[in-house]
């Protein structure tokens, strides 16, 4: 059986790739302080949950319609089939970590909790129940054939393991030597090596980013969603999980590659963040904005993507400027239809 040392793991983590990102982290985290006060930042809050919960389910196999995203969101619609009821599900978890985190602690209870809350809608009887028999977490290879990753902790192991690992982490977090960040990013993988139930362990390992990184006062997921960008660096999550998870049965992995993952997440949803600031806080027309997004983007941008970072904008008033800069030569179209993407000269 696994051997937790998490004091051990965090303090040996120490590294200078480790301490610059923590280093910047802090620096952006500074700089983005006021990000509550932000014009419209309901808004922002809302596309950054929403992209979030749409791209944390999609990472666990489960798909929501286009179409269906919004009034899943807002509730002004029913959940018709088992994925819909999980995202909602999911969005419901959320709802109780915004409501629950400044005085919530991190014990088996509320992690089964927030298990419990995707699957209670439709399967309750599922939900919140530690897995009966071995299970593997896999990729789902483009042939449609899935590659062994990790062979999990076996059932007998989850409650003990669970139980020692949330002992040791709540001990670390009140130790000042142990960086937060660090901490967090080292039990995500612990959690998801443990992977105690049967299915959604790796939704629930991002719900408990979100709630931890909350309680310990970073609260950058609430503006930008690390779980979107876990998504776009989908290659690199699993990568650095498998290098990351080698050996941990027996005590002799080497966590850095996946805390540096999650590291580089955290601090490149900062920098969004600050970015999304700067450019709506410039004195230019809307137009002018919209141009500076796309010619500021290394890769060809969506009108979504415009819509997100220039959120206080209307969606009607971003599309008459797309389509002025696109007929002045001034833009191009990289992309056409429904999937349309837009690039600088």
């Amino acid at each position: 059986m696994k051997t937790f040392d998490v004091k051990g793991t965090v303090l040996s983590l120490n590294t200078p790739n480790i301490v610059s990102l923590l280093n910047s982290i802090e620096f952006y985290k500074g700089k983005t302080a006021q990000a509550a006060k932000l014009k419209k930042v309901e808004t922002l809050k809302a596309i950054a949950a929403r992209s979030g919960a749409v791209a944390s389910n999609a990472i666990g196999n489960v798909y929501i319609a286009e179409e269906r995203e919004r009034p899943l969101f807002e509730r002004t619609s029913q959940p018709k089939t088992l994925h819909e009821n999980m995202f909602v599900g999911y969005l419901n978890a959320m709802d109780l970590i915004s409501e629950v985190y400044k005085y919530q602690t991190l014990d088996r209870s509320f992690v089964t909790t927030l298990h419990y809350y995707i699957y209670k809608d439709y399967n309750p009887d599922f939900g919140g129940k530690f897995k009966d028999s071995q299970n593997y977490i896999q990729e789902a290879l483009p042939d449609g054939t899935f590659r062994t990753i990790f062979v999990s902790a076996p059932p007998e192991e989850v409650v003990p393991l669970l139980d020692n690992l949330i002992y040791q982490f709540n001990e670390c977090a009140k130790d000042e030597e142990c960086n937060k960040l660090v901490l967090i990013a080292a039990f995500m993988l612990d959690f998801m090596c443990i992977h105690p139930y049967n299915h959604g362990n790796g939704r629930v390992s991002r719900l408990m980013l979100h709630f931890l990184m909350k309680k310990f006062g970073y609260d950058i997921d609430d503006y930008f969603a690390i779980a979107y960008l876990m998504k776009i660096h989908l290659n690199e999550y699993i990568d650095a999980f498998e290098a990351s998870s080698q050996g941990w049965d027996g005590s002799e992995n080497n966590y850095e590659e996946f805390v540096t993952f999650i590291l580089k997440r955290i601090l490149e949803a900062y920098r969004k963040l600050d970015y999304i600031i700067d450019i709506n806080a410039l004195d230019a027309t809307a137009e002018e904005k919209v141009r500076r997004v796309v010619d500021d983007s290394a890769t060809p941008l969506s009108k979504t993507m415009v819509l997100r970072i220039l959120y206080p904008i209307s969606k009607a008033t971003i599309e008459k400027a797309l389509t002025k800069l696109l007929r002045d030569g001034r833009i191009q179209l990289v992309t056409k239809g429904r999937y349309s993407r837009y690039f600088r000269i």
